[in-house]
């Protein structure tokens, strides 16, 4: 074990480490990062027009009007039909950011390029035509815009460093001559943008978006959120944990465009009255995640139970609190987990376990499948399990859970709980023998 250790410090350390501070993944973990209100504030709407009690809604129908969800799920609505736009400014934005190049030039012109490249609808409507965007602005579009942004920004950069740009006489405004420097990288990238619209056009696909969907996301999509990618999905936030590694936000930045999708196929199954389709999504994990990375919950709950050791007992209590709100450092830290030979082999296997049973229990339908709504990460486990299922089955799984990964670490926690009752015997035998020499 110690040779595991001592490779994943020495190999996986470093790799991980510049893997999180990659310019491309940090632009698009910003970007979510920083949407990330405004879509829980959304799915929190969602939660409250959609509640799965009937004497609830008829209570609200009554006192609001029949089209009261309706009326609540605008702006719902608005931020999850939308959603590609925000992240198309916001990607560009975090990636200009980190160039110290004009963000909101940048992110402007991402933007315009998304929208070059998205196909339009012509409506006929009374006095003339409307222009609406169809189903690409939502999270269907969420490839083109991330990976254009990227593309648009480093080549905007790119032409601005090599001069290609307006040079103004001096005494002109900075805000003016920035505005100036744009120009010509703008053009040149919105003329590049318009004519790969033009090129798909005369494709089977007729448009990128079809293609990226169809040739890219969906594949990916597909087995990145199987059963299998979740493995591998809560594996790699194990592991790295076990190093020192704060995984999880790394991780899942780079996973969630592949969750956000199945989430959005979800509501709009909720909202229709039918079964969510996707079981893997983002909520998936929240329910596993009690007390934090490794399910660590379950680890507390069994030594404040079995513990006999002032220190691990110590440990327990003083990380319980923060471990309700899935906050579990603390317990990392002070037992130790990380680095620790004994206590990674269950860190790194309860998520597997745990994964596998609440997969099949939503599989067979014995478990609520996650309705897609976005919670916050701090939110209790119990309560998260029922209120991304809308179902009591939802928190009944995280007791089922809890009680499975309390049992898979008690083996573990009775062989260092004894190393440290060994430990402190001797420390107070040594106590004892001075004080008596004194």
């Amino acid at each position: 074990m110690n040779n595991v250790l001592g490779f994943l410090e020495a190999k996986l350390m470093p790799l991980a480490a510049k893997t999180a501070q990659q310019r491309h993944l940090c632009a698009i973990r910003g970007a979510y990062v920083s949407f990330m209100p405004f879509i829980i504030v959304g799915s929190i709407l969602l939660v409250i027009s959609s509640f799965p009690h009937q004497g609830y809604q008829q209570f609200m129908s009554h006192t609001f009007g029949k089209s009261w969800s309706a009326i609540v799920e605008i702006p719902f609505n608005a931020v999850f039909s939308t959603m590609s736009l925000f992240i198309s400014f916001l990607v560009a934005y975090r990636l200009a950011e980190h160039y110290k190049e004009d963000r909101i030039s940048c992110g402007i012109l991402a933007l315009v390029s998304f929208l070059i490249l998205t196909p339009f609808i012509k409506v006929a409507d009374g006095g003339g035509i409307t222009v609406i965007p169809v189903e690409w602005i939502g999270s269907k579009g969420l490839f083109v815009a991330m990976i254009g942004s990227l593309l648009w920004t480093e080549l905007f950069c790119w032409l601005k460093r090599k001069k290609l740009t307006i040079k103004m006489p001096d005494g002109v405004p900075p805000a003016v001559q920035e505005s100036f420097a744009a120009l010509i990288p703008a053009l040149v990238v919105m003329i590049l943008v318009l004519a790969i619209r033009i090129g798909f056009e005369h494709t089977s696909y007729r448009t990128i978006h079809q293609f990226i969907y169809d040739v890219v996301a969906t594949p990916v999509r597909h087995y990145g959120t199987s059963y299998f990618g979740a493995l591998m999905t809560v594996f790699s936030i194990t592991v790295l944990w076990s190093v020192g590694i704060n995984s999880g936000s790394m991780i899942n930045g780079i996973i969630r465009p592949l969750w956000m999708e199945n989430q959005t196929d979800n509501i709009a199954a909720i909202q229709a009255g039918v079964t969510p389709p996707h079981i893997i999504t983002e909520q998936f994990f929240d329910m596993v995640w009690m007390g934090g990375a490794g399910a660590t919950l379950s680890l507390v709950l069994a030594m404040l139970i079995f513990a006999r050791s002032k220190n691990m007992r110590e440990v327990a209590r003083l990380g319980a609190g923060a471990s309700l709100f899935n906050i579990n450092e603390p317990i990392l830290f002070g037992l130790p987990v990380i680095m620790n030979p004994i206590m990674l082999i269950p860190f790194n296997l309860v998520p597997l376990v745990l994964v596998t049973v609440q997969y099949l229990a939503m599989k067979i339908g014995a478990v609520a499948v996650t309705t897609g709504v976005f919670i916050p990460w701090t939110l209790p486990p119990v309560l998260s399990g029922f209120i991304v299922t809308g179902h009591l089955s939802g928190s009944l799984m995280q007791i089922v859970n809890l009680l499975i990964g309390a049992m898979l670490y008690l083996p573990f926690i009775r062989i260092l709980d004894k190393q440290y009752r060994a430990a402190e015997s001797a420390a107070d035998s040594h106590a004892a023998q001075l004080a008596k020499q004194e």
